[in-house]
């Protein structure tokens, strides 16, 4: 029997959201001899969340387990921007907070689980430090919108290596063993746009395994994205392929399903959620489908933002 450690940070504005990934993992990614050890790392205030998180795993699969940690954030001064708030470093503690495990795979609940797990839960990690999906960073357009950032010149060299954070097997072990903690604790200070996504791209480089993107689909991507992502070398046609007709983990990166419905692959996510009966009812989709982006206020003060700069820091 398999036993897949899977780690979810979060805070108390994302305790609806954990419940829905956390069902769709046990209810897609588990086989007969697959279970898991799910380990939910969150704020004191999140913390209210732990029955109806033992409800979704008993209705489930009584062989698996919930370790709910309630803890202060370490990071919680750290940066934050892009309305993510400073929960997202969290993970970057679980080397710490969890001293028995010495792999996990830590996963952002805003994601939709498809298929198993257990390819990506084998994956070797033997010297690195962690595996990962790379991202849409790596899209010469992005990658020249974001080079104007003054921290930028750490991640030179790593344009089409640059990975997507939100679905990470990290290797606690050897995390311990280098005592990446001090240089994650140094550049949490600073004012990084992608936050500890970025930490992680500057101090891990030359020690990632990667990933095929079938295992974070970012939902906000549409096909032609993908198709540009074989134009410039990020990933080969098969794995686009893979990644857009069967892929084993929706990664909802941009806009939110549960606030805006018609968000690209929106209509999956919450096909599921409506499938299940501890599920439905927990978000309003009547607000969801009524949302169709910000209003034209907000999109102007976005791009008076972008022209001074303002995001750039």
């Amino acid at each position: 029997m398999d036993r897949i450690k899977v780690a979810f940070c979060f805070d108390e504005n994302l305790t609806d959201q954990v419940l829905v990934t956390a069902a769709s993992l046990l209810d897609r990614g588990r086989t007969e001899q697959t279970h898991y050890d799910i380990y939910c790392i969150c704020t004191k205030e999140a913390g209210i969340v732990r029955e109806r998180l033992e409800a979704v795993l008993r209705a489930r699969d009584r062989e698996s387990a919930l370790h709910l940690c309630c803890v202060d954030n370490p990071y919680g001064d750290s940066y934050e921007v892009r309305g993510i708030s400073a929960g997202t470093y969290l993970r970057l503690m679980l080397h710490r907070f969890l001293p028995e495990v010495d792999k996990i795979l830590y996963m952002d609940v805003d994601v939709l689980l498809c298929g198993s797990l257990l390819p990506l839960w084998l994956t070797d990690l033997s010297g690195s430090l962690l595996a990962a999906v790379k991202g849409a960073v790596n899209l010469s357009d992005k990658w020249e919108w974001n080079s104007a950032r003054p921290y930028w010149k750490l991640l030179e060299g790593q344009k089409g290596s640059y990975i997507n954070a939100g679905v990470t097997l990290l290797n606690l072990e050897e995390i311990r063993k280098q005592r990446m903690e001090e240089r994650w604790n140094e550049l949490a200070r600073e004012k990084l746009y992608y936050q500890d996504q970025d930490i992680l791209n500057i101090t891990c480089r030359d020690r990632i395994v990667y990933l095929p993107p079938v295992y974070n689909r970012l939902a906000y991507m549409e096909d032609n994205d993908y198709n540009r992502f074989v134009e410039e070398g990020v990933f080969t046609a098969k794995e686009c392929e893979e990644a857009m007709r069967s892929p084993v983990i929706i990664h909802y990166a941009g806009d939110k399903p549960w606030k805006r419905y018609d968000t690209n692959l929106g209509s999956l996510w919450w096909d599921y959620v409506n499938s299940q009966p501890d599920l439905r009812g927990l978000f309003d989709e009547a607000a969801a489908r009524s949302y169709h982006g910000p209003a034209l206020w907000e999109r102007g003060l976005r791009k008076i933002k972008n022209m001074l700069g303002i995001e750039r820091l």
